[in-house]
């Protein structure tokens, strides 16, 4: 974490070590003059005269801002619209930064310092206050002093990256959502005490609790193939809490590291993604662009990094609507995906972001690293009423997201599955609710033309101009998991009762629906963060107790049979590619959907080129009665129930259930 402080004496410059030389920068794509296009012009402001520069090396003409080190110079440069005294202090010496014009962006001071700065702290300062540089790439941490690293350098153990997994559509992702923290800080886990709660510890393999796999070996054993990680970037509070105020966007969170020293954390963060790598994992993070922990994060600066009214509910709303911090935000998105091999993110309160920013930000990145197949998906709502609302994301303006391949969560679909967030009512799950929403969230809410589009109706439902745009979940680290909606809507009987069976049914719905799929860490075996009948501090637990939030690996001992259902459920779904759709025309063409009452039948029709793994029915059951399926004609089998995988020949559809149907 980073906490404001008052800057340090310079420190004298020691014999650094060799550096290792840093790869070249990725070329600049014709994405960039857009980008310069759309960008404000802010009038030129007069400035000291900055001191004699040292010959800029090739790295740090590099079009981005921060620190950017070579072994014999480093280059500081700083957005700083409404002030021209902007000195940085270094190794000894403070030196005051002239004007620079840079492509793509406005209003940028920079020096050049000679020498070798690799691991020297510095500091900005702005009108004669000490500032935090918002492109620090490692900081010290408790202070506002950047340090000089050369983190695309810096190689995980080993020298080089594993590759990546292979994943041919977006819509084949299986996405899990994990806690840094609350995934290994249980002793449960089976972790090393030293990495429990850290980076590292999510990908020790060779874990165990009571015979059951742990850790990284129980997320293969479960199918996933990509992590969602909670913040794990430099944010302002201690832990336990989730991260969910950001202070440094470039820096991994100290708090999750085993280690001090800055090139060490660097490495530890590669380590841990290109293992997960190994193990055929992809990685996203969750990013919060949409606010800081304080104002005071990069008020010293400027106050045109935040909107003049909150918009996020915790105050402190970043404005990219300033083109700066567009740009600001473009390049830590880069950062993240250059430097630390990250697949993809998941935006806090994407809907605080204006729509063509995010379709800036997304197409940028899909050209510069084309063969990534970048995974982007966000919220699209804020957390207070917006006067610009119509260019911000929401459902509406999904469509005109599609060329960028960025998705939204479908709190629509959520809400007709699950009911209110936090609410006492179950709606479908539990046997009421719209069976007609049901059906056209199974289809994976297409947008009624096919067409790019912004739709005026800012909240319709019917979005997804591609079914990688519906991100489909029940369950999120916000408000009440899975299991505690469920008992606090009443049911009960544990795994093998009444709510186990509809924990199944709500994610069978998801996995078995058009899109892509999320599901919570802990859902797949029933964890519980209510304790002593405390539900209050469970709806809202961001930094409630291990206790509550860490997961309890007992429950996967105890709830084996809801774990060998979700299981089951992910290995069909990614053996069906009629689960996995992948435009709007073969939603539209070779699915259809009816309802019978309550009960939802999903007819997936044959592809010529594949027919029998595209024929398939999909049913959702929510009565008290087994339902009997009229089936198209043909041999069919049934291979996914109440209970998991089955190979069946009868048409029975259980109560409270998504039957699968394949023809054979």
């Amino acid at each position: 974490m980073s906490r404001t402080a008052p800057p340090p004496a310079p420190l004298a410059s020691p014999t650094p070590p060799t550096p290792s030389t840093p790869p070249t920068r990725a070329a600049l794509l014709t994405i960039t003059a857009l980008l310069a296009a759309l960008l404000i012009p802010l009038s030129a402001q007069s400035a000291p005269a900055a001191p004699t520069p040292a010959a800029a090396p090739l790295a740090a003409t590099a079009d981005t801002l921060g620190a950017l080190y070579t072994p014999t110079a480093t280059t500081f440069r700083i957005w700083s619209p409404d002030s021209s005294n902007v000195k940085v202090t270094v190794a000894g010496g403070t030196y005051s930064l002239g004007p620079t014009t840079l492509s793509g962006y406005s209003n940028v001071y920079q020096v050049v310092v000679s020498g070798d700065l690799r691991g020297q702290t510095y500091q900005f300062s702005v009108g004669g206050t000490a500032v935090r540089d918002p492109y620090a790439r490692m900081v010290k941490p408790g202070t506002t002093q950047g340090v000089v690293i050369d983190s695309a350098a810096i190689m995980p153990t080993g020298g080089s990256w594993a590759p990546r997994p292979a994943r041919v559509n977006r819509e084949d992702a299986v996405v899990y959502e994990l806690s840094v923290r609350d995934f290994t800080i249980d002793a449960s886990s089976g972790v090393d005490a030293a990495k429990r709660g850290k980076f590292l510890g999510l990908v020790q393999s060779g874990t165990t609790h009571n015979g059951v796999k742990t850790g990284i070996d129980h997320l293969k054993e479960l199918g996933v193939n990509t992590v969602q990680l909670m913040p794990s970037f430099d944010f302002g509070t201690p832990v336990p809490n989730w991260g969910y105020d950001p202070v440094n966007y470039n820096v991994p969170e100290e708090q999750y590291s085993q280690y001090t020293q800055p090139e060490d954390r660097v490495r530890e963060f590669k380590d841990m993604v290109n293992e997960f790598h190994k193990h055929g994992i992809r990685v996203i993070m969750d990013v919060v662009y949409n606010h800081t922990h304080t104002t005071s994060v990069f008020n010293g600066i400027t106050g045109k990094y935040y909107t003049p009214t909150d918009l996020s509910g915790t105050g402190n709303s970043i404005d990219d609507g300033n083109p700066m911090v567009s740009r600001m935000i473009q390049d830590s998105l880069e950062h993240w995906v250059r430097d630390y091999n990250i697949d993809g993110f998941r935006f806090d309160l994407m809907g605080i972001h204006h729509y063509r920013n995010v379709a800036t930000w997304a197409t940028y990145l899909n050209a510069a690293y084309s063969d990534r197949g970048l995974l982007l998906y966000g919220e699209p709502w804020s957390a207070a009423a917006d006067p610009q609302e119509a260019q911000k994301v929401r459902y509406g303006t999904v469509p005109a997201l599609a060329p960028g391949h960025v998705g939204v969560f479908n709190g629509v679909y959520r809400d007709a599955i699950r009911g209110g967030t936090d609410t006492n009512v179950m709606a479908y799950m539990g046997g009421s609710g719209n069976a007609g929403a049901i059906a056209f969230g199974m289809r994976g809410s297409p947008t009624d033309l096919k067409s790019t589009a912004p739709i005026a109706d800012l909240w319709n439902p019917a979005f997804a101009y591609d079914p990688e745009q519906t991100v489909n979940y029940v369950s999120i680290h916000d408000n009440l998991n899975l299991y505690d909606k469920i008992t606090y809507s009443g049911a009960g009987g544990g795994a093998t009762g009444r709510a186990g069976r509809i924990d199944r049914f709500a994610v069978g719905m998801v996995l078995t629906s058009q899109g892509v799929p999320v599901i919570a860490e802990g859902d797949e075996f029933l964890r519980s963060k209510v304790v002593n009948g405390d539900y209050t501090t469970a709806k809202n637990s961001y930094k409630a107790s291990d206790r509550v939030n860490a997961l309890h690996w007992g429950d996967k001992v105890t709830n084996a049979g809801v774990f060998r259902y979700y299981r089951d459920a992910i290995a069909l779904r990614k053996t069906t590619p009629a689960l996995r759709l992948t435009d709007w025309d073969a939603v539209r063409n070779q699915m259809t959907t009816r309802t019978d009452g309550s009960v939802v039948i999903g007819h997936l029709s044959a592809n010529p080129s594949a027919p029998t793994t595209y024929d398939t029915v999909v049913v959702a059951n929510p009565t008290a009665s087994t339902y009997k399926v009229t089936l198209p004609s043909g041999t069919w089998t049934k291979v996914l129930d109440t209970n998991g995988a089955v190979t069946a020949a009868d048409n029975d559809c259980a109560s409270l259930a998504v039957t699968v149907f394949r023809r054979s």
